[in-house]
C-alpha cells in the first residue's frame, strides 16, 4: 500500500520514534529539538493509550477526531477526565495531576535555543517516564499491540 501523508496514524510508532530522536538529541545537548520532541512523545502515547482504550477514534482520513487534535499541553487533563470519566481510572493515576507539559507549547519550535535550559527539558523528560508507565500498562493489559 502506498503511503499518504495523513493516511495512516500510528501513534504508538511515533511515540516511539520520537522518544528515540529526543534521546539522541538530548545526549548531543540539543535541547530546543529534544524538547519539541519530547512533547510530541508524550502526546503521541497519550494518544496510542486513549486509542487503545476506545477513547479516540480516527476519521476517515485517518486523523483523530477533532475534539482530540490537541497538543500535550492540554491533552494530558484531557486523558486524566476521560479516564476517570469512563471508569478507567486506574490509567489516570498513572499520570501526575500536575501537567508537566503546561508549559509546553507547539509554537516552541520557533523559540531561540537559549530558551531550553537543562532544567526545562528534565522536566519535560521526567513527564515522559510517566507515559512510558502509562503505555506500558497499556500494553500490559492488552490495550496496545
Amino acid at each position: 500500500m502506498e503511503w499518504m501523508l495523513g493516511t495512516m496514524t500510528h501513534f504508538l510508532d511515533a511515540y516511539c520514534r520520537h522518544w528515540e530522536d529526543g534521546e539522541t538529541l538530548y545526549g548531543a545537548g540539543r535541547l530546543a529539538n529534544a524538547d519539541h520532541l519530547y512533547g510530541l512523545c508524550a502526546e503521541c502515547g497519550i494518544k496510542a493509550v486513549m486509542q487503545g482504550l476506545g477513547m479516540l477514534h480516527l476519521d476517515a482520513q485517518g486523523q483523530p477526531e477533532k475534539e482530540y487534535k490537541k497538543h500535550v499541553d492540554v491533552l494530558w487533563s484531557t486523558f486524566c477526565s476521560l479516564a476517570e470519566g469512563r471508569s478507567q481510572a486506574p490509567y489516570a493515576t498513572l499520570l501526575p495531576g500536575s501537567n508537566p507539559f503546561g508549559d509546553w507549547k507547539i509554537e516552541q519550535r520557533y523559540a531561540p535555543s537559549t530558551h531550553f535550559t537543562d532544567t526545562r527539558v528534565s522536566a519535560h523528560r521526567s513527564g515522559v517516564d510517566a507515559v512510558h508507565e502509562l503505555v506500558r500498562q497499556a500494553r500490559t493489559d492488552g490495550k496496545l499491540l
